[in-house]
């Protein structure tokens, strides 16, 4: 980062792949026969249940990009579930739905990275603000109040709420006005470059997360292999 560059006041973070690093149990196959057995369909043969979650997963993956909502979502979500159920013929009632969701989505779902909590509490020893910004929905803050994380965050901005998805200049606008920080006092992080170089053409001080490694598709010196770079930076 260069020495020149304005003061930063605040960081802002992509959620998955940079925060949280989500196991998406509930599109594995081996997790997903462990849920059914935890709760109660243990009975069901391997082969069953391999070919209902197979006619589940392939239902839900046609309807990829057909979701506006975040209730809308939802409902996806649980017709997902219900398909899976009936596919083994086990009951398909809401709290029969509710249990499996629980077990394959709930926060034993998702992790934070290694450094993450460390990262964050030193950021905040040091008063700046803090931010996550992510193409997904609200809701996401629960799985932060129950990682323990939520209270690092002075403001949240989710594509579902402000009605477009990143590198569209208006989210990173909202982010702006919730923070109330000018673009160039904001440090973002993505992992994906292209939401990186849409901060930099905001105004914005911007860093790419490469945590696989890859051959840099932006400058190195705005590229970092995890986020305890960001530390010498600030």
């Amino acid at each position: 980062m260069n020495k020149s560059a304005p003061i930063i006041a605040a960081v802002v973070f992509d959620s998955g792949g940079v925060l949280l690093k989500h196991r998406h149990a509930f599109l594995d196959l081996s997790a997903v026969r462990q849920a059914l057995r935890d709760i109660g369909v243990g009975q069901i043969d391997d082969q069953c249940i391999n070919q209902a979650a197979s006619d589940a997963l392939d239902w839900f993956s046609n309807q990829a990009g057909s979701t506006t909502t975040e209730e809308s979502a939802a409902v996806q979500r649980t017709e997902y579930y219900h398909r899976l159920l009936a596919g083994v013929n086990a009951t398909t009632s809401p709290e029969q739905i509710a249990r499996l969701r629980d077990r394959l989505e709930g926060p034993q779902s998702v992790e934070p990275f290694p450094e993450v909590r460390e990262v964050l509490d030193t950021l905040c020893s040091r008063g700046l603000k803090l931010g996550v910004l992510s193409d997904g929905w609200a809701s996401t803050i629960q799985l932060y109040e129950q990682l323990g994380l939520a209270g690092c965050f002075q403001s949240w901005t989710f594509s579902a709420v402000v009605g477009c998805c990143k590198p569209d200049p208006r989210i990173y606008a909202a982010t702006e006005h919730d923070l109330g920080i000018e673009p160039a006092g904001i440090l973002f992080v993505d992992d994906l470059p292209a939401n990186v170089e849409g901060a930099l053409r905001c105004g914005w001080q911007a860093v790419w997360l490469n945590r696989a490694g890859d051959q840099p598709s932006i400058h190195p010196s705005r590229t970092i292999c995890d986020l305890c770079a960001l530390l010498p930076m600030l």
